[in-house]
């Protein structure tokens, strides 16, 4: 990723924003480099990051095989739990505390919590970080770009590009950012290449 370039134009457009406490999105597909670019973010500006994979919605395995795209981008993640469990009380200047999704093979929500702070800066990162049900809390909503065969190649290295869910997540993101967010629906576009 072309960290130093993504992150400088971020800075430049916090520095510009008055809002405080500030909200950030930084949206993109798998592997664009959201998470990457959060953790700059939050290094250079003391931000508070909130993992959007915390926010995987647990459900039936045939339920996840049967949605469509549209569908998908609406469950696959629990958008009304990240907006109160976390942005509301974020944006009022309180902590926010939250269970996250458990990776484990079992699934649900772990049995840990995590805890995020409030601070004059928050990022929000991962896919559907900018859906448009939080509109009114996020600040700046940034897409980060990354060429499909970048992404793929960092697939590979996370042991997932052979996965057979992928193509149907794919469908989801790729509905996300044609029908609902598209490209000029955000503040700043950033390359994660």
């Amino acid at each position: 990723m072309q960290l130093s370039n993504a992150a400088d134009r971020v800075f430049e457009l916090v520095s510009t924003h008055p809002s405080r406490p500030l909200l950030i999105a930084l949206d993109g597909p798998s592997a664009a480099g959201t998470s990457t670019l959060a953790l700059a973010v939050a290094l250079c500006l003391s931000a508070s990051v909130v993992a959007g994979d915390d926010f995987y919605r647990d459900m039936p395995e045939e339920q996840r095989w049967t949605l469509s795209a549209a569908q998908g981008v609406a469950e696959y993640f629990d958008w009304q739990r990240r907006r109160h469990e976390v942005l509301e009380p974020l944006r009022t200047g309180r902590a926010a505390r939250y269970r996250p999704f458990s990776w484990r093979p079992e699934g649900g929500l772990d049995d840990r919590v995590v805890t995020v702070d409030p601070a004059p800066i928050v990022v929000l990162e991962g896919i559907y970080a900018a859906r448009p049900e939080l509109r009114d809390l996020v600040d700046l909503a940034v897409l980060v770009e990354t060429p499909a065969d970048e992404r793929h190649r960092r697939l590979i290295a996370r042991d997932h590009s052979n996965d057979a869910w992928w193509p149907r997540w794919s469908m989801a993101e790729d509905h996300y950012f044609t029908s609902i967010r598209p490209r000029a629906s955000f503040d700043l576009v950033v390359s994660g290449a």
